[in-house]
């Protein structure tokens, strides 16, 4: 702002050296009267415009990072001179000391940046350090005795205040109803801790006893076994029924295959239609239905595999 306001104010002192014409014929120049009043009125106007400007830009009064950093390393210098038996400090020499140490760790930074740029590093290594440690002349020795603080641990700053803990910090909202919840048999068990979470439904973690309402009936029982025998009976039943119906059309269409043999089944199949329709049933005989599959003949039952009794099964043995 006040870049601005220096900018404004040379402005309107050139603009008072420069000659001014006056705007009427015969009127004699009078730059002075004229540039003055001018001059008058930006000033009033930039003077406006900073009352506004500052009403609206309000200083910011919170701490940045820069701050912090500041009050740390006065910090540091207070607690050093405190042990070299300083009692007190005035603001001008402590603002000094913070300027030096400032200034002699900005100095320690850019060096070591510039040599981890310098060896095509973004960042810096531990080399770069000890080699700016040789060139201000700070050997390693010389580090050693400040690892082991001299300073009181009552001045140092607690980094782990006590955090205040709230009673319900793990206290959730209750998932389930009173008849599920587990809190009453958590609270029951003195010998559990209180910041333990809450117990889950108690069905997760307990057997629940069911009452057996089925009626052990001997009767009952005979008459489901029954009508079970009777339903694997009747699957059986249509097993043996679907596997014939296919080995007939197995048969069926290896006749068919054969010309003599499609002749016979024709000449089958035309005398049975005859004696099903019979002369009472002339005109309905196209509606009488036909089995659709041939008779069956094992002619392989006399090589099939005979019995033999166990009496005789002895016999042979002995």
């Amino acid at each position: 702002m006040s870049r601005k306001r220096n900018i404004s104010l040379a402005t309107i002192d050139s603009e008072l050296k420069r000659p001014r014409l006056s705007t009427r014929e015969g009127e004699p120049w009078n730059g002075r009267q004229f540039g003055t009043t001018q001059a008058r009125t930006r000033q009033e106007s930039f003077s406006e415009w900073a009352d506004e400007d500052s009403v609206v830009a309000a200083p910011s009064l919170s701490p940045t990072l820069h701050h912090f950093a500041r009050s740390g390393i006065q910090r540091s210098i207070a607690v050093v001179l405190a042990h070299d038996g300083f009692q007190s400090a005035s603001p001008e020499a402590l603002e000094s000391f913070t300027e030096i140490v400032e200034l002699y760790m900005s100095s320690i930074i850019g060096e070591i940046k510039r040599l981890a740029v310098s060896s095509r590093r973004e960042a810096p290594v531990p080399s770069d350090f000890e080699t700016m440690l040789k060139r201000h002349n700070l050997p390693l020795s010389s580090l050693k005795p400040h690892i082991k603080s001299r300073i009181c641990h009552q001045v140092r700053a607690d980094r782990n205040p006590g955090v205040v803990t709230v009673d319900d910090t793990f206290n959730s909202l209750p998932l389930l109803g009173a008849e599920l919840s587990g809190q009453s048999d958590k609270e029951s068990k003195a010998y559990i801790p209180s910041s333990f979470p809450g117990f889950p439904s108690t069905h997760t973690y307990r057997f629940t006893p069911q009452d057996d309402k089925k009626t052990r009936d001997s009767k009952q029982t005979r008459e489901d076994a029954a009508k079970s025998a009777q339903l694997g009976e009747d699957a059986l039943r249509r097993l043996v029924r679907a596997s014939k119906m296919r080995k007939q059309k197995e048969v069926k269409s290896l006749v068919e295959r054969d010309s003599q043999g499609k002749e016979r089944f024709w000449l089958w199949e035309s005398t049975m239609k005859r004696f099903m329709g019979g002369d009472r049933f002339r005109e309905n005989a196209d509606r009488v239905e036909i089995a659709d599959h041939s008779m069956l003949v094992n002619a392989d039952i006399k090589f099939s595999r005979r019995d033999i009794s166990r009496l005789g099964k002895k016999s042979n043995a002995l």
